[in-house]
């Protein structure tokens, strides 16, 4: 792990209920991740673009959100829409495409983390990532103070803050903020995710060791590992007593037609 997160294994399902009631009553963002990496990185920054420089990813970014658009404006639903003219809201659209973006997705449900920790690679443990949300309100605002680079009229004022715009997609080496923050309403998948994102100005950051800095009180943040004995058994009450499974995450064409690819999967 790249630096320190207290860490459980969820020994049982009684287990992990308490645990997700828990988070989901203290409001903490999680992330499932279906094997152990012990790293937070997004996926511009992973396999072969892990060591693409800063200059180039930002080009390939930008021909992505380009390339998406020129399309897109033909037939974006009213959800979708901002994504047009926001290049943020374009990448989180982009990520949950699977097009690679320095977006890190996150959950408000416990649940739904939970699924993506367990619905594959059953022979390997999964392992779910939470954090103080509310906390990171209240101190991820230093960081604007920090910067005033980052706020519209250079005060460090975080009522100002334009971070994303003033340096994110900066050639030079911006600023070393982290941002958290919820998806923008109104597309099908983030709406039924519940979803949320990590963002860091800089490319090929470690989110978990940026938000470690972050939220140095190690109570304020968690990583749970789920045994892959432990997987199907859960991954079958989070379909049957919640309602989650592929389908319900997915709830457009695409999603269903990727779930209709999952038959050929497993009768081959």
């Amino acid at each position: 792990m790249a630096i320190l997160w207290n860490e459980t294994v969820i020994e049982s399902l009684p287990a992990a209920r308490r645990v997700f009631l828990e988070l989901k009553g203290k409001r903490w963002l999680c992330r499932g991740q279906q094997r152990r990496f012990g790293t937070l990185f997004p996926t511009i920054d992973r396999n072969e673009l892990r060591s693409v420089p800063r200059y180039q990813k930002l080009a390939l970014e930008r021909n992505s959100i380009d390339t998406f658009r020129s399309s897109a404006r033909y037939f974006a639903d009213p959800g979708e829409a901002a994504s047009l003219s926001d290049d943020v809201v374009a990448i989180m659209l982009l990520r949950h495409f699977c097009v690679p973006t320095r977006l890190l997705d996150w959950t408000l449900s416990p649940w739904v983390a939970a699924f993506f920790a367990t619905n594959a690679d059953e022979s390997e443990d999964g392992e779910l990532w939470t954090f103080d949300e509310p906390l990171y309100e209240l101190l991820g605002r230093e960081q604007w103070v920090k910067w005033p680079e980052t706020t519209s009229d250079g005060s460090g004022d975080p009522n100002k803050w334009d971070g994303v715009r003033l340096t994110a997609f900066e050639i030079d080496e911006p600023p070393d903020w982290i941002i958290s923050g919820f998806y923008y309403p109104g597309f099908h998948r983030q709406n039924a995710q519940q979803g949320a994102y990590t963002m860091t100005a800089r490319l090929g950051r470690d989110h978990a060791e940026r938000l470690a800095e972050l939220l140095p009180d190690p109570q304020s943040r968690h990583v749970y590992v789920i045994p892959a004995g432990l997987k199907p058994s859960l991954l079958e009450e989070l379909r049957q007593k919640h309602g989650i499974s592929r389908g319900s995450l997915f709830p457009d064409s695409a999603g269903a037609a990727e779930t209709a690819h999952e038959v050929f999967r497993k009768g081959v």
